[in-house]
């Protein structure tokens, strides 16, 4: 990696060589050898250890940059893992809940409005992981993203309740305020979608940050 240091520090050691040897011909001149032979050793001195100086200081730097660089690449890999791991829980929501969520064979949690053992709470289990270890790996104020992934799976379980209530043990569904609990699963999925595109917005800033 090239040292944005280097051009400053070559021109300082060309501008204090040539003051040397300016200097040191001038005694030279003068007919004071030994004085001018002191000189240059000085001279020389000085400069060696200008030059042992800045190159400890450019690998010390040097080794700063690199280490900074692969904590920036691991985070940018959780950020891809936890942005992948989001995705996987959308499409199995969506699967979920207005495709085979419907279809004969689930289970009696299922049934019971429950999301024990399904492949949701499974993929939002590993949300949770992935985030766990992106907060880990960046949050310095708490579990930021892992509070995240605890919000969309609880309002994933709420709805799988209120569906439950809907379709087996909603009294009012055939009296007029049946349609209390209609807006309450429109909420629910209204919040689900809002907390799932934040999610998404603050990965996707995060990304943008470390890249």
């Amino acid at each position: 990696m090239k040292n944005p240091y280097a051009p400053g520090f070559w021109c300082a050691i060309a501008a204090l060589v040539l003051l040397s040897a300016t200097y040191f011909y001038g005694i030279m001149l003068a007919h004071q050898i030994d004085k001018a032979l002191v000189f240059l050793d000085s001279a020389a001195a000085l400069i060696a250890v200008m030059a042992i100086v800045v190159v400890a200081w450019a690998s010390f730097q040097g080794q700063r940059i690199k280490k900074r660089q692969l904590e920036q690449g691991k985070t940018l890999v959780l950020i891809w893992d936890t942005k992948v791991a989001l995705r996987r829980v959308e499409t199995v929501f969506d699967r979920y809940f207005w495709g085979s969520y419907w279809q004969p064979g689930r289970t009696f949690q299922e049934v019971m409005g429950e999301l024990t053992g399904t492949p949701l709470e499974k993929s939002l289990e590993t949300l949770k992981k992935q985030c766990l270890a992106l907060d880990k790996q960046v949050s310095e104020d708490g579990w930021h993203w892992l509070n995240n992934a605890r919000e969309l799976s609880d309002v994933a379980s709420a709805m799988a309740r209120e569906r439950y209530q809907l379709d087996f043990c909603d009294p009012r569904a055939d009296v007029t305020g049946g349609a209390v609990i209609n807006r309450d699963f429109e909420v629910l999925v209204y919040t689900w979608t809002a907390r799932l595109k934040s999610f998404d917005h603050q990965l996707d800033e995060m990304e943008v940050q470390y890249s």
